[in-house]
């Protein structure tokens, strides 16, 4: 594919600069633009816009080129990059606030964690109280500060 891709920007190169060289001015060349080894590289995302690992590529200006003019008559092609980019955007938003979401749920989850850690140690330390094992008292006490001081940092 790629050995492809690299005999067909081969005779793009080629025709270009043949077209400069018989003098084609500004406005022509703006359709025509150079082709840069990034805009080579084999993507599906218009084949398959739904594959993984797409969401930081960028379409090459040639896929949105109006060689014969016709959008004004049939625009499916740029409606459809419309629609690429439109979905890939959304998507990205979407992630964005899943990712919040789910930010908040595990910040409340590891709260409530350390808020169930502090009591249990707490009545570990009532259990070494009443059975007077002072070491066991002063290990859960710490446990329980520790636990509680933790907890207290998401608020």
């Amino acid at each position: 594919m790629d050995a492809l891709v690299n005999r067909y920007a081969t005779v793009y190169q080629k025709c270009r600069n043949q077209m400069m060289s018989l003098g084609a001015d500004g406005p022509i060349l703006v359709h025509y633009q150079a082709l840069e080894p990034e805009h080579l590289n084999v993507t599906t995302t218009v084949a398959n816009p739904n594959a993984h690992r797409h969401r930081h590529e960028h379409l090459a200006w040639f896929w949105t080129m109006d060689i014969p003019k016709d959008t004004c008559a049939n625009d499916w092609m740029s409606e459809c990059i419309f629609q690429v980019h439109w979905l890939r955007a959304k998507s990205q938003r979407d992630r964005c606030c899943e990712e919040v979401e789910l930010l908040q749920c595990e910040m409340s989850w590891t709260k409530n964690f350390f808020l169930h850690q502090a009591n249990c140690w707490q009545a570990l330390n009532q259990l070494a109280e009443s059975s007077r094992n002072y070491g066991l008292q002063c290990y859960s006490a710490h446990q329980h500060t520790m636990y509680t001081c933790l907890a207290a940092q998401f608020e």
